[in-house]
């Protein structure tokens, strides 16, 4: 009987387990997750955020997370329909090896399917091709990269190559590479490329891969999940980054130089602290004026086209966020347009910037007609002439009266002097 009552308690507790997979969620992710990689970090996107950290500095080899950057610039600066044609670059085993789909210099295919090869297949060749497709020639790109880097505030981040193969001076950090993702996911086309599951593409060989398949598994495992990307060499070890979207939220996790496996479930674990940890509320709502500006002395609002949120840990209360206004124009306007972009607003959390929203003017306000300005200039330089001549009459005369003066006194001394005579 004991042991009936045991095994019966036993199945209760199994079955209340897989019908409420959540029972114990909240008590065990109010902790912070034990995240085996050596860099983590975890990003609200629509607040710009920090979540979680581990480590975000510490330099790391980005390993084929590096293809997120390659491919945003391939959508920024390529055009999909392109037809490509890679160069003899291909050749050149210390450029070009690892996962591959096995181009040739010669063949020919769209900047499409180079990017599905790229950001689903993780091929080292597409990412060589559309590198000196987009950028001419491979330096030039790599340039480009750390361009981009620089514009999004990834300051520790170096590229070398654009597929993410190991190289001396390659190195990002999980803030870096958490920046980097925010902006390149923020692209539709982009988004959409990331969270596709696989694609067919078009060959005119045979027995070479035609069906690209995301290497991202928790695209497979989470319907929440929608992205981005991850990667793998011996020095990067395990690397990912992911985005999740639920509730009218969406986070992107990023985990560099994990050891193994683990690196999915610490993913989730991140993301599940995220998602019970962390509150979301609406700042600013979309058409707060938070600024003015004079045109032709007079007032024009400046209004958000969209909210700024800020998260909140539950239950503490969080110091608000800052808003720095910077104008778009060194010099005072003489017109402005309705919805005109007139200046940004930096939204800070304490001293780190999380994001930058464009002011947009409520109102039209044109410039003086050109018959008025006209009008404005005659009558000053007629009033000016005016002047001037009074001026110049007041001075005649004045030299006139002299000289009458001069001439009377003169006329007084000699008449004086003949009557003494």
């Amino acid at each position: 009987m004991l042991r009936f009552i045991t095994a019966f308690l036993l199945a209760v507790l199994m079955m209340v387990s897989i019908n409420n997979p959540t029972a114990f969620a909240v008590e065990t992710s109010s902790k912070e997750p034990q995240i085996l990689g050596e860099g983590a970090y975890l990003i609200d996107v629509l607040s710009g955020q920090t979540l979680y950290i581990k480590n975000p500095d510490k330099p790391l080899a980005p390993a084929s997370t590096t293809k997120i950057m390659t491919g945003l610039l391939a959508i920024e600066h390529g055009n999909l329909n392109d037809i490509v044609t890679p160069s003899s670059t291909l050749l050149n085993n210390k450029i070009v090896y690892g996962t591959q789909i096995y181009l040739e210099p010669g063949e020919k295919m769209p900047l499409e399917d180079l990017l599905y090869a790229l950001l689903l297949n993780s091929a080292n060749d597409a990412a060589v091709v559309i590198a000196e497709h987009v950028g001419s020639d491979l330096q030039t790109f790599v340039e480009m990269m750390n361009q981009r880097a620089h514009e999004i505030g990834a300051n520790r981040t170096t590229f070398v190559n654009p597929s993410g193969l190991t190289e001396t001076g390659q190195v990002t950090t999980a803030h870096d590479l958490a920046l980097i993702a925010r902006v390149a996911y923020q692209n539709p086309t982009f988004a959409e490329f990331v969270r596709t599951k696989s694609q067919a593409i078009s060959r005119l060989k045979t027995d070479i891969p035609t069906l690209m398949v995301n290497e991202n598994k928790l695209l497979w495992r989470d319907s929440a999940v929608d992205g981005i990307k991850p990667g793998y060499t011996a020095a990067a070890q395990n690397c990912l980054v992911a985005s999740v979207s639920k509730d009218g939220r969406q986070f992107i996790g990023v985990i560099l130089k994990s050891p193994g496996p683990e690196i999915y479930t610490d993913m989730q674990a991140m993301f599940e602290f995220g998602f019970t940890q962390f509150k979301q509320t609406i700042f600013k709502p979309s058409g707060s004026i938070i600024s003015t500006v004079s045109v032709n002395n007079e007032l024009v609002n400046l209004i958000i086209d969209r909210p700024i949120y800020m998260t909140q840990k539950i239950d503490e209360q969080s110091t608000a966020l800052k808003l720095q206004v910077k104008p778009a124009y060194s010099s005072p306007l003489s017109s402005v347009q309705e919805g005109q972009v007139v200046a940004h607003v930096e939204v800070l959390d304490g001293t780190t910037l999380v994001s930058t929203l464009p002011l947009l003017s409520t109102r039209t306000i044109l410039s003086p007609p050109l018959t008025s300005n006209v009008r404005t200039k005659y009558l000053s330089w007629t009033t000016g002439l005016i002047f001037l001549g009074v001026v110049f009459a007041l001075l005649i005369s004045q030299k006139l009266l002299a000289d009458w003066r001069w001439r009377r006194q003169m006329r007084l001394i000699r008449k004086k002097y003949t009557l003494i005579k």
